[in-house]
Parts: C-alpha cells; sequence; structure tokens
C-alpha cells in the first residue's frame, strides 16, 4: 500500500498549510491532493550515526540512524522515537529514501513505522517530507494501525540536531 504512495511532495509545508501536492516521481503527473488533518506530534533530537555505504553516478547513498523525544499531541502519545533512513543524495543536494523505527511510549507500548522521504538540501539544513506508516500490537494503540501520517523534518548536519512535525493524512 505504502509503496504506491512513492511520490514528489512540494517543500516548504507550513504549520498553516492544509494541503500539498502529489506529484507521482514515475510519470510527474499530478496524482491528487494530499490533506493534511490534526497536527500530531513534534519531535526534536539528533542523527547518532552515519555511514556511507556507496559511492558513484547514482549519487551517495548513506544510512543514517537517529533518536527523538517525541511529544504527542491530541490523541498521539509522547514518547521516543528510534529509527535507521537508507538514503540516495543526488547532485544537486535533492535525496530520497526509505526509514524503518520503533516509536516507544511513556507508558511502556510500542509502535513500529516505515516511511518513505524525499528532500533536498540547501541554505546549510536538509529539509524533509515523509509518509510514515504505523503498526502494532498495543490494544491503546490498536487506532495506529494502518495509520499514515506526514511528516516534515529538518536535520542540521553540522549539529546533527533534527527536528520533525507530524501531521494526520486524511
Amino acid at each position: 500500500m505504502i509503496s504506491k504512495l512513492w511520490f514528489l511532495l512540494c517543500m516548504g509545508l507550513r504549520e498553516d498549510w492544509k494541503v500539498l501536492n502529489v506529484i507521482s516521481i514515475d510519470t510527474f503527473v499530478e496524482v491528487r491532493k494530499l490533506v493534511l488533518g490534526e497536527k500530531m506530534w513534534e519531535e526534536k533530537g539528533k542523527v547518532i550515526g552515519i555511514s556511507v555505504k556507496s559511492v558513484g553516478p547514482e549519487g551517495v547513498r548513506m544510512e543514517e540512524t537517529f533518536a527523538t523525544e517525541v511529544k504527542g499531541l491530541g490523541r498521539a502519545p509522547s514518547g521516543r522515537n528510534i529509527g535507521t533512513m537508507d538514503i540516495i543524495e543526488v547532485p544537486g543536494g535533492f535525496f530520497s529514501g526509505t526509514g524503518q523505527g520503533i516509536f516507544t511510549t511513556q507508558d511502556g507500548d510500542s509502535v513500529v513505522w516505515k516511511c518513505y522521504s524525499l528532500g533536498k538540501s540547501e541554505a546549510g539544513k536538509s529539509k524533509s517530507v515523509n509518509i510514515i506508516q504505523f503498526m502494532t500490537t498495543s490494544q491503546r494503540l490498536s487506532w495506529m494501525n494502518g495509520f499514515i501520517a506526514v511528516d516534515e523534518g529538518i536535520t542540521d548536519p553540522i549539529t546533527m540536531e533534527l527536528s520533525g512535525t507530524g501531521y494526520e493524512w486524511k
């Protein structure tokens, strides 16, 4: 299901925006409007490891591991998020990738996630837009099974600090 969401999103998501254009990478044809719902979380943390996997004409393939503290909003819980992204950065500063990780709530429940990401590096920051799907066996968080969110992430490659804001996808 989520593989069909391989996308090119307009960059510059702001809290006051409610709609983003979603465009198919394969055809570069607008597929639909992506409607954002409730703001679900804010997170801050650090990149804790980077490994360059390969370098070639297709770009630089990297693996990036991070840990964040998540402040849940509304029905979303607070907790700690740990994940790894596999990224390919091409000349010009654009990058795409996939990731996975685990989010553990303050109550001890766990949720695993998978995501697809597109972004660009400019003005000393890396900005990305991520589509995230969640899965859990927790009864309390069963509403997150099949839940899809859109997250805007910003990373400072000098300090290795990152932040993100997640929204429900309606």
